[in-house]
């Protein structure tokens, strides 16, 4: 069910429990809810504390919240947000996220970008891909029924093909960062060894993954002093022109709407499909929701292959209320609130 809230996300999916908490780095709270079928909810950064939570990318790490609708997530944001004095970058926000959530979207503005959206955007678009985006438009069209402004908006495409790389390189450096005391030494499992580097490198050889080895190798080279300027350093400046971007965007409309994935989840056992590069764009946007510390919310639009598929509601910073309100009304217009996943009892 994809992402690192993948177990949070199933639970409310089969109804085991009627919310979660889950934490979203690059998509891994909006990004199960997708393929889940639920509401995955990450709010502007700062508004949830994190305290408490093992940080990953301190910059891009939210705390969201996973939900059978749209209401649910605002009541449950409303109860547990605010200033933490454990969290100096938590946010003295006491706007309700509740009251208003039903108002009228008629006067409401919306853009999709055209190369994430547009199916001519694709080389060879799998089936999935062209499922997908086609019960996107057609979604649209019942949005507009709302009296909901779509627009379609191009946006620079070298920004976009950078926007996993870039990911990759800010959060694998700051994950680094944040786990060089996982030594074996100070405290957890003690790694074996006649010196300190031994004990190091015998705990961190044993006790990580291949994932976690990977990300941790790839965060040391961007942060090494010949790397850093050409890896992490242009990596930041590329968050920059994408948050620039999109905060001049914002200046016009009240949010950007897209699918919050380019297909269903896979199967546990058998063959996978292998992403193309051209739809990893439409794989890896909801990162730019992070760059920016967006408040972000999928919400479920439909099904590919007999698997649900979500939509992405992200605004500017600290309209989490405009959001949610958006979010809402779409909502009651699709017949997907409170489903329940299949297996529930």
């Amino acid at each position: 069910t994809g992402g690192s809230s993948a177990g949070s996300s199933a639970a409310v999916s089969l109804g085991i429990v009627p919310a979660a908490l889950g934490s979203d780095t690059g998509d891994s709270v909006r990004k199960p809810a997708s393929l889940c079928g639920i509401v995955g909810y990450k709010p502007t950064w700062g508004l949830i504390s994190r305290y408490g939570l093992f940080p990953f990318a301190s910059s891009l790490d939210h705390i969201g919240v996973l939900t059978r609708n749209v209401k649910d997530a605002a009541t449950v944001v409303d109860d547990i947000k605010g200033k933490d004095r454990e969290d100096m970058t938590s946010l003295d926000y006491d706007k309700s996220l509740v009251v208003g959530i039903d108002k009228d979207i008629s006067s409401k503005k919306l853009f999709y970008i055209k190369e994430i959206a547009d199916i001519d955007s694709y080389d060879n678009p799998s089936e999935e891909v062209t499922n997908t985006l086609k019960e996107f438009k057609e979604t649209l069209e019942k949005i507009k029924s709302l009296g909901v402004e779509i627009d379609e908006v191009s946006f620079d495409k070298k920004l976009l093909d950078a926007i996993y790389p870039t990911y990759i390189c800010i959060s694998c450096a700051e994950a680094t960062s944040n786990f060089s005391n996982l030594t074996g030494i100070i405290f957890g499992p003690r790694g074996e060894g006649d010196t300190v580097d031994e004990m190091m490198k015998d705990h961190r050889t044993r006790g990580f993954s291949p994932l976690i080895k990977r990300r941790f190798v790839i965060g040391s080279y961007v942060l090494q002093r010949e790397n850093q300027e050409k890896y992490y350093l242009n990596a930041c400046r590329v968050r920059r022109l994408i948050i620039s971007k999109m905060n001049k965007l914002f200046e016009k409309y009240d949010g950007l709407i897209l699918p919050a994935s380019g297909k269903g989840a896979d199967l546990i056992e058998g063959e996978h499909d292998v992403i193309t590069k051209d739809e990893q764009i439409l794989e890896n946007h909801l990162a730019i929701g992070n760059f920016g510390g967006y408040p972000s919310i999928t919400i479920p639009y439909g099904f590919t292959s007999n698997m649900p598929i979500g939509l992405n509601i992200t605004g500017k910073v600290l309209d989490d209320a405009n959001v949610l309100n958006i979010a809402y009304k779409i909502e009651e217009i699709l017949p997907y609130k409170n489903q329940i996943g299949k297996g529930a009892k």
